[in-house]
């Protein structure tokens, strides 16, 4: 079964990763060819070629790995002059005795009839002004020179199939006022940013919002042991162990308050039903640790997930039926009544240090073991709107078309996502528990979209909206090689009226992508030692 699910998932992947990426390349696209930009080619992937097709001037490309892709727009690299070195070609005249195409390979079977004629001198480039005849190339044809006209969208052939169109002046990247370049460039990211919220309004318009004004049930997830599939979809809760609840919120509130040290079941109050009894399920997400769902307030260690094998609890040591009989930190011990609640008002109350680890110890099978944990810090986990530990009934609110919220919720949930990468980023910088090595990279980015997957479609879509919003930002932001490196150079040259050198900025450019892929391949390794349970 997990074979169906890789290759769903590979599905997945390339289609997605291929949506954000040709939806980016086609805001610089768009936005280009409508400033009159020269394109001559537009891909979505990089690497080997898979399809390629010239439609216009533009030739569209699918290439192998859909991690990327770009938009060749004529002159937006340093160019040397595009013919210079040559000094023999063969020339493809039409009826108006006017130059179409360039044959720098002279051994092109195509050509075989035309005659090699040597160059004396040309204008590829032209003037502002864009005359119709102010391109030219003067050749030497025996002993007989011969000035002609090159037609503006002339081709220069350089190898059997590779053909380029010249760029003329006005067809020039470069050449193009300040604020034609900055939106060609600034459009890309964009283009992300309105998929994001695209995708959002899709995602409302179907599955509409959770109805936090209420305690209507919409869905049950059954926890073996809990006794939670007594609750059924459409189950209006009214109370919590005897606290009456108004809204969604004042569930988790009411949860938030039990000691389970005193009342371990949870009785819940249901409108037009008897009161039922629920075993809770209780996370420590400080260590990625669960206790067993059985009633009682004992210590005893359960599942944590689906994916139980990749938290940190697991790769400690403990397992499922371990008893934990004592917690220490550097200052801070529990070894007395150690149970459940003890352990959540232990993680609750304690300001555990950026990586700092907890000392565990348990039973198994009679023995004591210990273990060391590094903990997520309050800190982290806040970062990602994640309480340090929590009590669930296995359940979550019922959704409902709300037009209002439609009309605004997608720009609100495109906001929390560029949130969420600014208070990610901040905790790499400032939590030792995180760093560079725990981003992740394509390798991440499938394994991410291989889960989604199992939950649906919806749940791919939301993952696709995420993912948008941290394309647009990461292209956004100064780093040399993608487009907010360019956006950097392009804001300088509008303050100061001077444009950058292009040598030294296509140099930082370079060493800016070398690096970059340096950084991915770093990236790129530790995915995979996660992937293989090494991390």
């Amino acid at each position: 079964m997990e074979i169906l699910w890789i290759i769903l998932g590979i599905i997945v992947f390339i289609l997605v990763m291929g949506l954000l990426v040709m939806v980016h390349e086609a805001g610089h696209f768009l936005v280009a060819k409508k400033a009159g930009i020269l394109c001559h080619e537009f891909s979505i992937g990089m690497g080997p070629l898979i399809y390629q097709k010239k439609k216009g001037e533009t030739l569209y490309s699918v290439r192998l790995f859909p991690i990327g892709g770009y938009v060749s727009m004529a002159g937006e690299e340093v160019e040397d002059n595009i013919l210079k070195g040559i000094k023999k070609v063969k020339l493809v005249i039409n009826d108006d005795r006017k130059v179409e195409k360039i044959i720098v390979n002279l051994d092109n079977p195509k050509y075989t009839d035309l005659s090699i004629v040597e160059i004396e001198s040309y204008d590829l480039i032209g003037t502002s002004k864009a005359l119709d005849d102010e391109l030219y190339i003067e050749v030497l044809d025996g002993e007989q020179k011969i000035k002609y006209i090159v037609k503006r969208d002339c081709l220069i052939n350089f190898e059997k199939k590779a053909e380029i169109q010249i760029a003329p002046y006005d067809r020039n990247f470069v050449n193009k006022p300040w604020l034609n370049r900055f939106l060609s460039v600034l459009a890309g990211p964009l283009m992300n940013i309105v998929l994001a919220i695209v995708i959002f309004f899709l995602i409302g318009l179907f599955s509409g919002y959770a109805k936090t004004n209420d305690t209507v049930i919409g869905e049950v997830t059954e926890v073996e042991g809990s006794g939670n599939i007594q609750l059924e979809e459409g189950d209006k809760l009214t109370s919590i162990n005897g606290i009456k609840l108004t809204d969604w919120q004042s569930i988790s509130d009411a949860l938030s308050q039990i000691d389970l040290s005193k009342t371990p079941k949870i009785v819940v109050g249901i409108e037009g039903k008897e009161d039922i009894v629920i075993n809770p399920s209780v996370f420590v997400y400080s260590i990625e640790l669960a206790f067993k769902v059985d009633g009682t307030d004992l210590p005893i260690v359960g599942h944590y997930s689906a994916s139980n094998e990749k938290t940190k609890s697991y790769k400690a040591g403990l397992r499922d039926g371990d008893t934990i009989t004592k917690i220490e930190t550097a200052n801070k011990v529990l070894s007395q009544n150690v149970t459940k609640s003890s352990i959540l008002e232990f993680f609750n109350s304690s300001d555990l240090e950026e990586g700092q680890n907890v000392t565990i110890t348990y039973l198994r099978d009679g023995n004591e073991y210990k273990t060391d944990i590094e903990v997520y810090s309050k800190k982290l986990l806040n970062t990602q709107n994640i309480p340090a530990t929590k009590i669930q009934l296995g359940i979550t609110c019922a959704n409902g078309f709300d037009l209002g919220k439609l009309l605004y919720m997608p720009f609100v949930q495109t906001g929390e996502s560029f949130t969420m990468i600014f208070k990610t980023l901040g905790a790499i910088f400032t939590d030792k528990s995180v760093g560079v090595d725990d981003l992740s990279g394509p390798v991440g980015i499938f394994n991410l979209l291989k889960e989604a997957t199992k939950d649906g479609f919806l749940t791919i879509l939301n993952w696709t909206a995420i993912l948008s919003v941290n394309l647009g930002f990461m292209n956004i932001i100064p780093l040399p090689a993608l487009d907010g490196g360019r956006i950097a150079f392009m804001l300088y040259e509008g303050v100061t009226r001077k444009k950058p050198n292009a040598k030294v900025e296509n140099i930082i450019h370079t060493i800016g992508f070398l690096l970059l892929m340096a950084l991915m391949i770093f990236i790129s390794f530790n995915d995979v030692l996660r992937c293989v349970g090494c991390k």
